[in-house]
């Protein structure tokens, strides 16, 4: 569920919590009581409700993400105030309509909020949204019913038409019944239920219709830009998304791809780069790497788990030589679902600076720039050159441990195009 992300700034998680989630029959009953005669901040128990209401929110901001922790303070208000008023006036105050409802609304919140957490189904998720979204105009009728009833019997114990034991018995538990019955004898009381049910799956079905429209943009952003990219986006917000980072990059190309396309029917040849780069996705992931963007016939990934240099260089490694033990395992299914196959892929690995942010106009692409990825594609652009299929740079080797450095033969300190400094190079031992 939504409630549990915590990307959003303070003050709308509170609010979040405190109208939709957590806090409704309290600030209810709360705003209910700003308009009785006595005065509020006379009432000791009035004053702590809303002051434990405001703790309860807050820690719910904070913590309410693990489930057991939101379960927990969830029900703070309801056992502060109960306590209170069980110090003021014994278990009796305890039984009466209010403090019945102020439980089964909180636990029946609680149970569908857990519900929602542990369920993967994506219809029961908005299944809970519309319940809850239901729930909050319910707890408002009950309160206004509930806080006419007691204004209803202070008139009469003014008057002296009751005893206060009678308007006592009138709040209890086993009173439900009968006081909503005299409550729905007024037309006006009719219209306000009517009106606030009918308004209650009004903004209901808006909001489910809102979650599902997100829940389609959150999909489209996945499928387009990769999950973690995704959350940097969400975690930055409106703020520069642009940072400079230490990172390795993993650069790969298709053999011969101009010739193949151009031999190729072009739906076979989406669906040849289809399967080849869902291949390339799950290795890239298995190996804590991210792919940054397709370009053509080609890729670039980037691999910072944790910002350990090393770690990173290993993973993109293994990236690659995984890629090159399936190779022929590829082609057989593309050759098994009719497809182009492919001579070969050439794969160039190199880390150092980069510039990770937002580039472009009005449409933006979040992106890679900088020296380190036109070296990386440069080493890429070698292989065929230098008959092998994959080769680091020595920024790169340096990085790896024994194993891994076994299988590098050094190849030369070469000259990269549109660069001065020459650049030692690693390629891998057929």
């Amino acid at each position: 569920m939504k409630i549990f992300e915590t990307n959003q700034p303070f003050i709308v998680n509170f609010f979040n919590e405190l109208a939709l989630y957590s806090g409704q029959y309290a600030l209810f009953y709360l705003f209910m009581q700003f308009s009785a005669q006595e005065p509020f901040w006379g009432n000791a128990g009035h004053v702590l409700l809303l002051l434990t209401l405001i703790v309860q929110t807050t820690a719910l901001v904070y913590f309410g993400e693990k489930i057991m922790s939101r379960i927990a303070f969830s029900f703070l208000t309801v056992v502060v105030y109960s306590a209170f008023e069980f110090q003021e006036g014994g278990l009796h105050s305890l039984l009466n309509i209010g403090h019945l409802f102020f439980w089964l609304s909180t636990a029946l919140l609680v149970a569908l909020q857990y519900i929602g957490y542990i369920s993967k189904r994506q219809n029961t998720r908005f299944l809970i949204e519309f319940l809850v979204s239901n729930i909050n105009i319910f707890i408002f009728i009950f309160i206004y019913f509930f806080f006419d009833l007691k204004l209803k019997l202070q008139e009469e114990l003014a008057l002296g038409k009751i005893t206060e034991a009678y308007a006592d018995a009138e709040i209890l538990i086993g009173r439900l019944l009968d006081g909503f019955s005299e409550f729905l004898d007024d037309p006006a009381h009719v219209y306000i239920i009517i009106g606030g049910l009918f308004l209650s799956l009004t903004i209901a079905y808006s909001r489910i219709k809102i979650l599902v429209l997100s829940e389609k943009i959150d999909g489209l952003l996945v499928r387009y830009i990769g999950e973690e990219t995704r959350n940097k986006l969400v975690q930055k917000g409106s703020e520069s998304n642009s940072m400079r980072l230490n990172m390795v990059l993993l650069y790969s190309d298709i053999r011969n791809f101009t010739v193949l396309s151009e031999k190729s029917d072009a739906s076979k040849v989406v669906g040849m780069l289809n399967f080849y780069y869902g291949i390339w996705h799950e290795t890239v992931k298995a190996h804590h790497g991210i792919i940054n963007k397709f370009i053509g016939d080609a890729l670039l990934a980037f691999f910072d788990k944790k910002d350990v240099l090393n770690e990173n260089a290993r993973f993109a490694v293994m990236s690659a030589l995984e890629m090159l033990e399936k190779f022929e395992q590829i082609n057989h299914g593309l050759q098994d679902k009719n497809l182009p196959m492919m001579e070969g892929i050439g794969i160039g690995i190199h880390c150092g600076e980069v510039i990770l942010g937002d580039i472009g106009g009005e449409r933006k692409d979040y992106t890679l720039i900088g020296d380190t990825v036109n070296t990386t594609a440069r080493l890429e652009a070698l292989c065929k050159e230098c008959h092998t299929p994959l080769i680091v740079s020595e920024a790169c080797y340096l990085l790896l441990d024994e194993p891994l450095k076994v299988r590098f033969s050094y190849i030369a300190s070469l000259s990269l195009k549109g660069k001065e400094e020459k650049i030692a190079c690693y390629g891998l031992i057929p």
